[in-house]
């Protein structure tokens, strides 16, 4: 077996590896190719094909395939465990126990509720390559999520205080303590007009205060003068005049 230096894939518990090994022109096309991984020292077979056949695990969760139009092997690992880490590596056979190593995988599985890392996915590139990880810091994830509680509540508070002083100016409007144009009338001035408007509604209401018409019974006072004459001195005569029940038949 070639040593080769391992290339590193970090993938979370449950995520599929899919990786893709390109076998060289020279290899014949009945040659057996291996996905083997290395416990202690020593090589375990997990699956082989041959001669552009498809095979599986005896769990299930791995497959291989040899595409002998692009003379490529291509491996798939499901349902990732974190006891499936390890090191890992595709080869072809050649003789005699004589393996020649195509692609060496160290594959970290972690479990999510431990680490949050971003997730990388091998790629089908040769020389392998993987996308940029991206990093989140855990410490700031409780302050942002405190920041967006904290936002939420102040807007909350915002909105209800807006709706609390809507609702009293309307309570207000309501019990006439409002003039027409938002300036306070006098409750008991003579012909004082009183508004209140509901904004829900849009409708307006007028609150007139007329002083009562006097009553038949009620005494008229008036001051009656005569005509000035210069001989006697000026003097004033006063009279009661009264309605009764009827303003229009009798006057005293």
């Amino acid at each position: 077996l070639q040593g080769q230096a391992p290339e590193v894939q970090r993938l979370r518990e449950g995520d599929t590896l899919y990786l893709e090994c390109p076998y060289p022109a020279e290899s014949e096309y009945q040659d057996t190719k291996y996905w083997r991984r290395q416990i202690n020292g020593a090589d375990q077979e997990i699956v082989y094909t041959y001669s552009g056949s498809s095979k599986q695990s005896r769990d299930g969760r791995t497959k291989i395939k040899d595409d002998t139009t692009r003379r490529t092997v291509s491996v798939t690992m499901t349902d990732l465990k974190a006891e499936d880490s390890g090191t890992y590596f595709c080869a072809v056979y050649k003789s005699y126990n004589i393996y020649q190593e195509l692609r060496t995988v160290s594959l970290n599985v972690f479990k999510a509720d431990t680490q949050t890392p971003v997730r990388v996915w091998a790629v089908q590139t040769t020389p392998p390559w993987s996308l940029p990880s991206l990093s989140c810091s855990s410490s700031e994830s409780p302050f942002l999520v405190l920041s967006v509680v904290l936002l939420l509540l102040l807007l909350l508070a915002l909105l209800t205080s807006v709706a609390l002083g809507v609702r009293h100016y309307q309570l207000l409007a309501r019990a006439g303590t409002w003039g027409w144009a938002g300036a306070p009338s006098p409750p008991g001035s003579p012909g004082s007009r009183q508004s209140s408007q509901d904004g829900s509604k849009g409708s307006a209401y007028i609150n007139l205060e007329v002083q009562p018409q006097p009553s038949p019974e009620d005494p008229v006072y008036c001051n009656v003068e005569p005509s000035q004459d210069p001989r006697n001195p000026p003097r004033v005569e006063y009279a009661v005049i009264a309605f009764g029940q009827n303003p229009r038949n009798g006057r005293e």
